[in-house]
């Protein structure tokens, strides 16, 4: 008798393999996204997006400085911005990785949850491995709060920043930030007064700078509540508000007369980018009609190295300083749009260009004349409102000592019991 054939099963169609090997691989993407590796990896690589951007200036706190780093590195800088790097927490690197290690937790975390509610109902089960278990997943819980905390002072917060010529005052308002970033819950701001009484730097044998602090009075209704100092790494807090130190730069005077000895432009004006080489522009609106209006832009650099008829920045010392000045006459465009710290010049003549130094005076041909008169620092400050800290310092505490427990119970030898022994007796 001949025995029949095993029968084989039918081949899967292509259809079939076309579906299964997607299934496949999202089953084994999510296989992996469950484990404990995954998770600490997409830890470390949000700790080095922080750490990347402690050392590149960031949007949101030192738009000045980017402005800056921008003029300084022309070829790496546009890479940079493309990656958001200049405003890590908000870029997609950042968000993204967020998303898949928040992921990782919640996913192994809607697994032992149950396991651990089933152990705990069990009186049999309830030991020292139990009580481990429980405190590794509240340790994974806090990672939530934790989360809970930054959305929560993003969403009330703000954070803004302010240029303070030496001698001004800067009141916390809407309408007196330069820029400002607030959250849909945000709620009225302060009103205090932070008048800067002056502004020091010091600076390293090379030239660079060391530190730099702004003393400052802080009002608050009209009467004095603090004096401080604000340095780089010592920031004030007051009413919940921290007060930080961001950079600094030069606000030069440029006195504008025209030509019949009208005062039009005077009084300093802030310049942005570096300290060693910042850009700045002058408007004098009044200098006549439409066609008639006067603004000029202007280079400062405190330390120039002069080697022949070039003129390259050095420190940002303040050493024999000089302003290039370009000035121009024509319409301004006042009525658009534009941005404080240019001028379109497309409908305006040049008049006169050159070099000042602080008490030089040149009189244009037309008749205009230009007095670099002075010369002051101004400090940049970054104002901060965030809610959403305490909620983060308790996820932090609840996270450690949650941590500390699931490491420790384990290692509890055989001897030692979660409560204390009875007294042996002779």
């Amino acid at each position: 008798m001949i025995a029949p054939s095993p029968v084989r099963p039918a081949a899967p169609s292509a259809a079939s393999r076309r579906v299964s090997v997607p299934i496949r691989v999202l089953a084994r993407a999510w296989r992996e996204l469950r484990k404990m590796r995954t998770a600490i990896i997409l830890l470390a690589i949000l700790a080095l997006l922080a750490i990347v951007g402690t050392f590149l200036p960031q949007l949101p706190q030192n738009p000045q400085g980017v402005m800056g780093y921008v003029l300084r590195h022309p070829v790496t800088a546009p890479w940079f911005a493309r990656l958001g790097l200049f405003d890590i927490f908000s870029s997609w690197p950042f968000i993204v990785t967020a998303v898949l290690m928040y992921t990782s937790i919640g996913a192994g975390m809607f697994i032992r949850v149950p396991a651990a509610w089933r152990r705990a109902i069990d009186p049999a089960q309830r030991n020292r491995a139990l009580a481990a278990e429980v405190a590794s997943i509240i340790f994974h819980a806090s990672f939530f709060i934790l989360l809970v905390g930054v959305i929560y002072g993003k969403a009330a917060g703000f954070v803004g920043n302010a240029a303070v010529v030496e001698g001004d005052s800067f009141t916390e308002a809407r309408a007196n930030y330069d820029n400002l970033s607030e959250g849909r819950l945000a709620t009225e701001h302060a009103g205090f007064q932070v008048k800067v009484d002056s502004f020091s730097a010091s600076y390293w044998a090379s030239g660079s700078p060391r530190d730099f602090t702004s003393r400052v009075r802080i009002y608050d209704g009209g009467r004095m509540v603090e004096s401080a100092n604000i340095q780089v790494n010592h920031y004030v807090d007051y009413r919940g508000v921290k007060i930080y130190q961001a950079g600094y730069g030069w606000a030069p005077t440029l006195k504008i007369e025209t030509p019949d000895g009208r005062v039009v432009k005077d009084g300093p004006t802030i310049f942005v980018g570096e300290p060693q080489f910042a850009n700045g522009v002058f408007k004098a609106p009044s200098a006549g009609p439409v066609d008639q209006q006067l603004g000029a832009t202007a280079i400062f650099i405190p330390d120039p190295q002069i080697s022949g008829q070039s003129i390259a920045p050095g420190t940002p010392q303040l050493r024999n300083p000089i302003l290039l000045v370009r000035l121009y006459r024509g319409d301004l465009h006042l009525t658009q749009s534009q941005n404080v710290y240019s001028i379109d010049t497309s409908n305006m003549d040049l008049r006169w260009r050159g070099a000042l130094r602080v008490g030089d005076s040149v009189t244009t041909p037309d008749g205009y004349r230009l007095s670099f008169t002075g010369l002051k620092p101004y400090t940049d400050l970054t104002i901060n409102k965030d809610p959403g800290i305490p909620i983060v310092l308790a996820a932090f505490i609840i996270g450690l000592s949650a941590l500390l427990l699931s490491l420790y119970l384990p290692l509890m030898g055989p001897e030692q019991r979660l409560a204390p022994p009875k007294e042996l007796t002779g």
